[in-house]
């Protein structure tokens, strides 16, 4: 019975690690640039996880926080539906 407890425990968090949301994304973006880390080379796949409003309210947060440069997203990027599982 305990075993199953641990197991299932084991599962529902490992299945978490792959979902992240708005919150997450501007929390772990904020200990990145704390530490002076840079940020993950998946973040446009996770960006792209992201409803489109939230995905905006992330890249605006690293925007300003100066962690993210370069070229901008285009529209078509930044509106377009959020992906699900590990589909391209």
């Amino acid at each position: 019975m305990i075993a199953m407890l641990i197991l299932s425990t084991a599962l529902a968090a490992a299945s978490l690690e792959g979902s992240w949301t708005r919150d997450a994304m501007i929390r772990d973006a904020k200990e990145r640039l704390l530490n002076g880390e840079d940020l993950p080379p998946e973040l446009d796949e996770r960006l792209m996880r992201l409803p489109p409003a939230d995905r905006i309210e992330v890249l605006i947060f690293l925007r300003r926080s100066g962690m993210m440069t370069g070229p901008g997203w285009t529209a078509e990027r930044l509106l377009a539906p959020a992906r699900t599982g590990e589909s391209r």
